[in-house]
């Protein structure tokens, strides 16, 4: 009826609120409980790999090491931030050395130019970009602590004078050269490497005109022959 106040409305506002709060803080324990039974899940695959050597990897290589499902492993590493995306489906550890980041994400690929030369210290500048050479096209990637990675391509033949350790492919130090040579790329450190790394006891002449030989590139093996009659 109209006029007819209800006694009740008044006492049913408070409870209603009280509710809505308990409600809410409900819903915030069991998410935060979520997000902590995530991150166990998660600190237990980082045990598994590092067990394993493994710093970069994608979801394949968890499924393989812990026999957990793909799609369940793919949920639980793109909504951590334990780890790092490199691109879709690799993944890193923190403080993971870009290099072998980017080791991993072309293959076969090798690390070379200025990063090479800055790899075996034979130059004062510090690189802050990593030179893959590969035969795949490959965009540039997004920056992995820190460092771009950009991706140089070459025919297959172009291929050689490099090898892997710390997980890292990288070149010899005389293919870093030849390679500079050929993609006229870094040229003004070649000098600089060549002297010092003969001064360190590191660089082969000998071997520079080997890789130089085995490109079968006459105008390149003539650009070699050119860097040696200067430093010989």
């Amino acid at each position: 009826m109209r006029g007819i106040s209800d006694p009740c409305r008044e006492y049913r506002k408070p409870v209603y609120l009280v509710w809505q709060f308990h409600v809410a803080n409900l819903i915030e324990k069991y998410k935060n409980l979520y997000i902590k039974y995530q991150t166990m899940r998660v600190q237990e695959v980082i045990k598994e790999l590092k067990l394993n050597g493994l710093s970069v990897f994608n979801v394949n290589d968890v499924s393989r090491i812990t026999g957990k499902g793909k799609n369940y492993l793919y949920l639980l590493l793109s909504k951590s931030r334990l780890v790092a995306r490199a691109q879709n489906g690799v993944y890193y550890l923190p403080d993971t050395d870009p290099m072998e980041v980017a080791s991993y994400i072309a293959t076969p690929s090798y690390i070379s130019l200025i990063s090479a030369f800055g790899y075996y210290k034979l130059i004062d500048q510090i690189p802050n970009v990593v030179k893959v050479i590969t035969t795949k096209r490959h965009g540039e990637m997004e920056k992995v602590q820190g460092t771009r990675i950009v991706f140089k391509t070459t025919k297959r033949e172009m291929l050689y004078g490099y090898h892997r350790e710390h997980n890292i492919s990288i070149a010899d130090i005389e293919k870093a050269v030849v390679d500079s040579i050929y993609f006229n790329e870094d040229i003004r450190y070649i000098k600089e490497v060549i002297k010092n790394g003969i001064k360190a006891g590191i660089f082969d002449l000998g071997k520079l005109e080997v890789y130089a030989k085995t490109s079968r590139s006459k105008s390149l093996l003539e650009k070699v022959n050119g860097v040696l009659r200067v430093v010989k």
